[in-house]
């Protein structure tokens, strides 16, 4: 099992001294983490994200672009929008108003 930072401090500065970042004795601590297989978080960090192939159709559907239409613009004649009654009244109002 691999050493935390506090296990390697305890073997390297047994006394207690406080340790600055990029000194001996911290350089010793970090050289002593990694040779008991400690391994820093930098060097687990995927360089390339890969994406895994999919292995049935299900999964295959989220990669292939779907293809979206827009319905075309409803065309509605004169006979369809007058057969509304509110729309037949205004129409009526707007012809009289003329006269």
């Amino acid at each position: 099992m691999h050493l935390t930072f506090a296990q390697a401090y305890e073997i390297v500065c047994p006394d207690g001294r406080t340790v600055a970042p990029y000194s001996k004795d911290f350089s010793d601590i970090q050289e002593l983490m990694r040779q008991s297989g400690h391994v820093p978080f930098q060097d687990k960090i995927a360089s390339e994200i890969v994406p895994r192939p999919p292995t049935d159709a299900l999964q295959a559907r989220h990669f292939i672009e779907q293809v979206s239409r827009e319905p075309p613009p409803l065309k509605i004649s004169k006979r369809q929008w007058l057969s509304v009654e509110a729309n037949k009244q205004s129409f009526l109002a707007a012809l009289n108003k003329n006269k």
